[in-house]
């Protein structure tokens, strides 16, 4: 018979206070936050979860602040090496361990990772800027993208599977719609074929059409668009947009936009955009700068609704700290409403 929801947090409570009492020798009484368990005791913030990535990090985070822990403990199943790394960012001592039976060993940050290469051809990357595209490289891809939305990619066909081992520019918002694209109209020469997605996509990927679910898709892609076009709304001089160390596997994957260039007074800046009150983006943010380059200025940016005061006290934790900046959702209309057109 499978747990109810209780019955698995009374689990993860109870392990919690076994793991606690193994590594201090305190016995504490756990509570819940969210799917996880949490306690504070002499200082310190006990958090387990079973999975280990950005977000339980900030909320670990955001939760020990709360309780004016000074110190954090985060233990986790699973393999929590990037987390690790990224918990180091932060100017409060951050320990991730990873569980073993009835006690827990500290987790070793994961190194940075390496940089997808990514296989180019100019003919159809010039296609794709002949439809009007923004092309954007990333995670070893190359995109066409309308407001931040993708609308094509360079993809190889592999030779084991009938192809002929070379790029070919597929249109279609993510892998179901190229696929099923291709399978309606077969033979259409692929210049068409896009023409027809950008259009589509472009009449809805504008301010006040937030009914249609074109328009809400990978906002903080759009959000990060609209600052390339417009970098002094972030202190820039120029942006261009750049991968972020989380690889994105879907369109609708929501996960932050990064950007670098340069700030207003010459030096070296990265920008990080997210939408819907996330703030797993802070560490990653803080990840994808010491990636691209340590010595830049961080800037987090997100629409006025979406600024929290716990993202603000986060990215005021990050060595060197970042800055919030608060800018205009492109999606709205000039009203600030989502729904003026249907």
């Amino acid at each position: 018979m499978a747990m109810s929801d209780e019955q698995r947090a009374r689990l993860l409570r109870a392990q919690l206070a076994a793991l606690v009492r193994d590594l201090t020798g305190a016995t504490v009484e756990a509570g819940s936050i969210g799917a996880n368990a949490a306690v504070a005791d002499d200082g310190t913030a006990y958090v387990l979860s079973q999975v280990a990535d950005a977000a339980t990090l900030a909320g670990s985070i955001a939760w020990a602040l709360r309780q004016d822990a000074s110190s954090l403990v985060l233990f986790t199943d699973d393999l929590g090496g990037d987390v690790a790394r990224m918990a180091g960012y932060f100017d409060l001592p951050i320990e991730v361990r990873s569980v073993q039976g009835a006690g827990s060993v500290p987790v070793e940050p994961a190194p940075l990772p390496e940089v997808a290469p990514a296989l180019h051809d100019p003919e159809l990357e010039s296609q794709l800027r002949d439809a009007g595209l923004e092309v954007v490289v990333e995670d070893g891809i190359v995109r066409g993208e309308v407001q931040g939305l993708e609308v094509a990619r360079l993809v190889v066909w592999p030779e084991e599977s009938g192809g002929d081992g070379l790029l070919h520019l597929e249109a279609g918002v993510g892998r179901f719609d190229r696929d099923a694209t291709a399978a309606m109209h077969q033979g259409e020469p692929p210049t068409t074929t896009l023409a027809r997605s950008v259009s589509t996509v472009r009449a809805e990927r504008v301010p006040g059409r937030a009914a249609h679910p074109l328009s809400r898709l990978a906002r903080e892609r759009w959000l990060r668009r609209s600052l390339v076009e417009d970098p002094s709304l972030v202190g820039a001089s120029s942006l261009e947009p750049i991968e972020t160390t989380v690889r994105r596997d879907s369109v609708r994957d929501v996960t932050p936009a990064a950007a670098a260039g340069t700030a207003a007074d010459g030096g070296p800046l990265v920008v990080v955009c997210s939408t819907g009150a996330d703030l797993s983006f802070v560490p990653v943010a803080a990840d994808t700068r010491a990636w691209r380059d340590p010595a830049a200025r961080l800037v987090l940016a997100v629409p006025a609704r979406d600024r929290l005061p716990t993202l603000d006290r986060l990215a005021g934790l990050l060595r060197p700290p970042a800055t919030v900046v608060t800018v205009p959702a492109p999606w709205l209309d000039e009203d600030g409403a989502e729904g003026g057109r249907s």
